[in-house]
């Protein structure tokens, strides 16, 4: 996407302020060790951006906004993902090769606001610029954002004020960092996310934030095949939609689930699975269909990068809260 056209979409009709370097928060939902957080970690530093790493010792993908309210965060029952921090070491501290790489032992969120509320302020005496949420390891579209770690990390950040990004690779390769090296495809991948950032910086207007107060932008990167695919990939504004590869649906049998056998967790007891419209639900499970051409998995199928722009609050549209005070009249009282 060109500047240009990104300025016109936030409505943006100023003339930029010219690139400086950013404070930056980045964590993920699948560990402070994967391959594809250290290579956005070195290209955001790379760029000239000032970066520290929060995020889990595991991979907690699914695990949506959830936090583990008023529980002290003990010492590791067990290593974490990728074995650099052994079990029994503080649930909260510092990779041992990086003092810019924080990880705590819980979810997401929970990793996500130890960097802005902890390590930000002792870093920067204030909130960063920008929170960065992945690259993760698969896409996050449509629906299934509801339960995304990634995702919530961003909602969790605007609703803080500070302006977001979450990012997702459509590949699930699931490698530690330390097998990255140079030419790796996670640099290919990190770049498109370098990208955007720096776009946005570009074309921020002089003493505003990078984007509109309560905002964020979900970015979904479709799989390739070979090197410079993915610089190649044109940026398109998408929508959220319902659209998605990984609908979750509650499995009699697990056994029962295609995928669930596939990932060798076939058993003949109940749990969560996916269908999509490819893998057939069970019976009598309706999947909505969404053709829509802007829904973020449908821009994905055409090969290009969806950018869907997202709000902290999921607020009802007004025409729908009229329908609504309809349908509740002589229950609510006079609207304000």
């Amino acid at each position: 996407m060109k500047a240009t056209q990104l300025l016109l979409v936030l409505g943006i009709t100023t003339l930029a302020a010219p690139a400086q370097a950013l404070n930056i928060v980045l964590s993920n939902d699948d560990g402070f060790e994967t391959a594809n957080i250290r290579a956005l970690y070195q290209r955001l530093k790379a760029a000239g951006h000032d970066v520290i790493v929060s995020a889990p010792t595991q991979n907690n993908s699914g695990r949506g906004g959830s936090m583990n309210f008023l529980t002290p965060v003990t010492p590791m029952a067990k290593a974490s993902r990728h074995g650099s921090v052994a079990a029994g070491s503080p649930g909260v501290g510092k990779d041992p090769g990086d003092a810019d790489v924080f990880y705590v032992d819980g979810t997401p969120v929970m990793s996500m606001l130890h960097g802005l509320d902890v390590v930000a302020v002792k870093r920067w005496g204030q909130q960063p610029d920008l929170v960065v949420s992945g690259f993760n390891e698969g896409n996050n579209t449509g629906l299934i954002n509801n339960s995304s770690g990634t995702v919530n990390n961003l909602l969790y950040a605007v609703n803080r004020g500070i302006p977001a990004i979450a990012a997702s690779y459509e590949g699930t390769e699931a490698r530690s960092h330390t097998a990255l090296a140079e030419g790796a495809l996670e640099y290919e991948i990190a770049d498109v996310v370098v990208k955007l950032v720096d776009t946005l910086e570009d074309n921020r207007v002089a003493g505003q934030p990078l984007l509109p107060p309560g905002v964020g932008l979900n970015l979904n990167i479709p799989k390739v095949t070979a090197t410079g695919q993915a610089a190649a990939l044109p940026f398109r504004f998408a929508r959220m939609g319902l659209a998605t590869e990984f609908q979750p649906v509650f499995f009699e049998k697990l056994s029962d689930s295609p995928v669930a056998v596939g990932y060798g967790a076939g058993v003949a007891l109940p749990g969560i699975s996916f269908a999509n419209d490819v893998i057939a639900p069970p019976a009598g499970v309706v999947i909505l269909q969404d053709d829509s051409a802007l829904s973020e998995l449908n821009v994905m199928k055409t090969h290009a990068i969806p950018v869907t722009v997202v709000e902290g609050v999921p607020q009802g549209r007004r025409s729908n809260e009229e329908l609504v005070k309809i349908q509740l009249r002589g229950l609510l009282g006079a609207a304000p």
